[in-house]
C-alpha cells in the first residue's frame, strides 16, 4: 500500500510539473506574440508618419519590422488592423494610467475629463496626420474603423465602460444628476468633437483646442448641475 501511495504522489508531481511547465511556455510565447504585435505597429507607424496611411504597403511595415510580409498577415490583416490596434493600446493605456491617478481620482469631474481627454492628445499627438486619415477612413461604412463596424464597436465599448464609470463616481458624489449611460456616450461624441477641432487647429501647442475643451467641460458641468444655462 505505502508503495502505491508513493508511486501515486510521484505521477501527481509530474503531471503537476509538466501543467507548470506547460502553462509557463504558454505565457512566454503570448508574451512574445504581444512583443511582435508592438514591434510592428512601431514600425507601421513610423512609416505613416513620414508617408502616410494609404502611400505605406505591408511590404515596407513587414521590412522594417524585420518580420516576413506572410508573418505580418498571421498578426494583422490589413492596415486597418493595425490601426485599430493603436486605438486598443490607447484604451489600455489611459485606463492604466488613470488608474494610478490617486489625486486626481478625488478631482472635480470637469478636471477629471480634462486630464483624461489630454492625456488622449497627447497619445496621438506624435501621429497627426495618421489620425486624420484613420477619421477619414471611419467615414466609410464597410471600413473597420467605421463606427458601425463590430471590430470598432467593441474597443468604443471599453472606452465607454471606463468613462461611466468615472461619470458613476461624479455622480455618487452629486456632482451632477444621473446621467446613466447616455453620459458616457455624450463624452464620447465630445471627444471626436474635440480631436476634430485639434485636427484643424493652427495654434501653438493646440493651445485654442485645450481652452475649448476646459471651457466646455465646465459649461457642461454647471448645466448638468444646475439643469438650466448658468447666464
Amino acid at each position: 500500500m505505502p508503495v502505491l501511495l508513493n508511486m501515486s504522489i510521484l505521477i501527481f508531481m509530474k503531471r503537476s510539473h509538466q501543467r507548470t511547465k506547460a502553462t509557463k511556455h504558454a505565457s512566454k510565447r503570448a508574451l512574445n506574440k504581444e512583443r511582435t504585435r508592438e514591434n510592428i505597429l512601431a514600425a507601421a507607424l513610423d512609416l505613416f508618419r513620414t508617408k502616410g496611411l494609404e502611400a505605406t504597403t505591408t511590404r515596407q511595415i513587414s521590412k522594417k519590422a524585420g518580420i516576413a510580409e506572410g508573418t505580418l498577415f498571421n498578426y494583422f490583416k490589413t492596415k486597418e488592423d493595425l490601426a485599430l490596434f493603436f486605438f486598443q493600446k490607447e484604451t489600455d493605456d489611459l485606463i492604466k494610467w488613470f488608474g494610478a491617478q490617486l489625486r486626481l481620482q478625488r478631482a472635480p469631474l470637469p478636471e477629471k475629463l480634462f486630464a483624461i481627454i489630454h492625456r488622449q492628445l497627447e497619445y496621438i499627438e506624435p501621429y497627426e496626420d495618421f489620425i486624420g486619415a484613420v477619421f477619414f477612413r471611419s467615414l466609410q461604412p464597410h471600413s473597420k474603423l467605421s463606427p458601425l463596424s463590430f471590430e470598432s464597436q467593441e474597443l468604443r465599448l471599453k472606452y465607454l465602460r471606463f468613462v461611466r464609470e468615472v461619470l458613476a463616481q461624479a455622480e455618487d458624489n452629486q456632482e451632477i444628476p444621473r446621467v446613466g449611460e447616455l453620459g458616457a456616450y455624450a463624452v464620447g461624441l465630445f471627444y471626436i468633437g474635440i480631436v476634430m477641432h485639434w485636427l484643424h487647429d493652427p495654434s501653438r501647442g493646440k493651445q485654442m483646442t485645450l481652452a475649448l475643451l476646459d471651457r466646455s467641460l465646465n459649461l457642461a458641468t454647471r448645466v448638468l448641475k444646475k439643469g438650466a444655462w448658468d447666464w
